[in-house]
């Protein structure tokens, strides 16, 4: 078995803060053995991914994104075959998403937006799935979305070159292969930041990428 930072880092959409497998500690039925565990309990990784959750928590202070100027890993994604990927051409925004992962459901509608504004312009949008084709294709099916993914498969080599410790995560990267923005969780000024860039590149009127009757929450952690 790998070690935990190892297994569990970009597997899920949010982190707990005791168990691999999403138990809070204040709702943990086993007792503990006294000091020296209460002690490691607060000493050890104070967040595990967990899949299909959201962790509760009073305010959001997102971990530290990919940092803008770091390349691209173009060269460790892979189609759906499992063969070196192409390397996309100019401007793109990739969002790396696991389909258990609430957010991401959250989330994609509105990139499948972007995606539309960005039709015949100088960017292209892409999704990086985590996980493996079959469930991948039933997220796009379900949720409506036709955005082009490419996979990054367990043990994740992108994900882990990057950095990546939740999802989803944005990178817009620019054709010198470097990541000039980044963004993880979904934000809506963000999402809206990249609507108009997509706009903008493809000269098309930036009309919003909301309705104005849409209740989007200003953020959602991953």
């Amino acid at each position: 078995r790998r070690s935990v930072e190892k297994r569990t880092r970009s597997r899920g959409c949010s982190k707990s803060s005791r168990l691999a497998d999403g138990v809070p500690a204040s709702q943990d039925p086993r007792p503990p053995s006294g000091g020296a565990a209460n002690a490691l309990v607060t000493a050890q990784e104070p967040l595990r991914p967990r899949e299909g959750g959201i962790r509760q928590r009073a305010s959001y202070n997102p971990p530290v994104a990919p940092q803008p100027g770091r390349s691209f890993p173009t060269q460790s994604l892979r189609d759906q075959a499992g063969r070196p990927a192409a390397a996309p051409r100019g401007q793109r925004l990739y969002g790396f998403f696991k389909t258990t992962c609430p957010t991401c459901e959250m989330a994609w509608p509105y990139l499948d937006r972007v995606r539309n504004l960005a039709h015949g312009g100088k960017l292209s949008v892409w999704g990086v799935s985590q996980d493996d084709p079959e469930a991948t294709r039933d997220f796009s099916r379900r949720l409506g979305v036709e955005i082009a993914t490419l996979y990054d498969p367990k043990p994740w080599p992108a994900s882990e070159e990057l950095g990546i410790t939740s999802v989803p995560t944005f990178l817009l990267v620019g054709e010198d292969d470097k990541i000039r923005d980044a963004s993880e969780g979904f934000q809506r000024h963000k999402m809206e930041e990249f609507a108009s860039l997509a706009a903008r590149l493809a000269g098309h009127p930036d009309s919003g990428l909301f309705g104005p009757d849409e209740q989007v929450p200003a953020i959602k952690p991953g």
